[in-house]
């Protein structure tokens, strides 16, 4: 793709080609804390646009802190106004039903701050970032300058089972190295290096070091650290299926409402729930030792596929942790189970 010359007002900037552009974001939301997967055009997408859109935005799909994402690449000289982009987000969202964000070569101070007033979603590589439901970077200068600030809805599902094996599991306050949280959780130190960045920036732990090494102190007791991080969780699942079990050695963790009656007074539910990692039942399914049926029998089961590995957590090996199962049930509108999951968490040993 040839350049191209972008003006705003009478400053005029060289812009690279769209793989430099998207060269570009890659590196600046990695150094944001939010790796993702190269981005990848979605022609399909573009084609059902309205003209008026398809001709000045190419579009892009990524996952950002594990939300897909349609990216609107700007092609045109210079961005549209804060109310024709608030249009254009309304009917791209709705016709592409995925969150969508603007991505802008440039974007001028003064636009930048009419589109956070109108919540309107955009990123402009190793500059700024505004996306209300992951992180917000609002720079004035390039890279280089002033400290990045990440704000989060929600922790990172690394971050999350850091903060609940620490509530439930890790005994004394004593703070530990990120190498140290690393090799118990089975994460690598790029992702506790992000992991670091999220629970500081939410102010769930507070930054100290020692040495070379980066520790991470929490509150003094577990209670006021759940309290801290309650708005910032979110439940586990991914996604819920029904499966035969093919294998009977296979590791799974009781979960749902069949671990909920195992403490509280709840019945169970009429296949069993269990629960195994998104990367566990992909394994297990190209094995062979499970195989996901779509209709419900005398011997099949609910498997949840979680963000996180459950065994992790799991208190004996047997069922999910309390805290997990309050979490991935804490949505359900029925009176009774949240009747159960007040019991629950006077079971947690804080």
């Amino acid at each position: 793709m040839p350049k191209c010359l972008r003006s705003y007002g009478t400053l005029t900037h060289e812009v690279h080609g769209l793989d430099s552009l998207v060269n570009e974001l890659l590196k600046y939301l990695d150094e944001l804390g939010a790796p993702t997967a190269r981005p990848l055009p979605d022609d399909a997408a573009k084609e059902s646009l309205p003209i008026f859109l398809s001709q000045i935005y190419d579009v892009y799909r990524a996952k950002v802190f594990g939300r897909t994402l349609v990216l609107l690449i700007s092609t045109q000289a210079e961005p549209p106004t804060p109310s024709e982009l608030e249009k254009q987000l309304t009917v791209a969202e709705r016709i592409l039903e995925s969150p969508v964000v603007f991505v802008f070569q440039e974007l001028p101070s003064f636009l930048r701050q009419r589109l956070v007033r109108r919540r309107i979603p955009f990123l402009v590589p190793e500059r700024q970032a505004y996306l209300p439901l992951a992180l917000i970077d609002l720079r004035e200068s390039p890279k280089g300058g002033s400290r990045v600030e990440i704000k989060q809805d929600v922790l990172s599902a690394p971050a999350q089972a850091l903060v609940l094996y620490k509530i439930q599991k890790k005994e004394g306050n004593e703070p530990w190295p990120l190498n140290q949280w690393g090799e118990v959780l089975g994460y690598s130190r790029s992702t506790m290096t992000r992991v670091y960045r999220e629970l500081t920036s939410a102010s769930i732990c507070a930054p100290t070091s020692k040495g070379r090494y980066s520790l991470l102190t929490f509150m003094e007791t577990s209670q006021d650290l759940w309290q801290a991080a309650i708005p910032f969780l979110e439940s586990p699942v991914r996604t819920r299926e029904r499966v035969r079990v093919l294998d009977e050695t296979i590791q799974l963790y009781d979960a749902g409402l069949t671990a909920l009656s195992h403490i509280t007074m709840m019945m169970d539910s009429r296949e069993p729930v269990k629960a195994m990692s998104s990367g566990a039942f992909r394994a297990a399914c190209e094995e062979r030792r499970i195989e996901p049926t779509a209709y419900p029998d005398d011997d099949t089961i609910q498997i949840e596929r979680w963000k996180y590995a459950p065994g992790l957590l799991s208190p004996d090996g047997i069922n999910v942790d309390h805290l997990s199962l309050y979490l991935s049930l804490r949505d359900d509108p029925d009176e009774r189970v949240q009747v159960s999951l007040r019991e629950l968490l006077e079971e947690v040993k804080w």
